[in-house]
């Protein structure tokens, strides 16, 4: 293999050399064509942004049964 050929694999390889559809809505990373993104309501995420979403909605939501202020 040559150079030219070389540089064409590492081109097909990386991913950042890919085109960006979009940025994630709350970090601003680009999301590039063929990478796995989340359509939320707060907007598009990458997959990091919506693993913290996640954690937070689930804090949110986290309660001990007998422990619960019912009002």
């Amino acid at each position: 293999m040559d150079y030219l050929d070389l540089e064409a694999e590492r081109l097909k390889l990386d991913p950042q050399e890919a085109k960006t559809c979009f940025n994630c809505d709350v970090c601003g990373d680009e999301i590039y064509e063929g990478q796995e993104y989340y359509d939320c309501e707060t907007g598009y995420l990458c997959e990091s942004c919506f693993d913290k979403e996640q954690d937070t909605y689930k804090q949110s939501c986290e309660r001990i049964a007998g422990e619960d202020d019912e009002d």
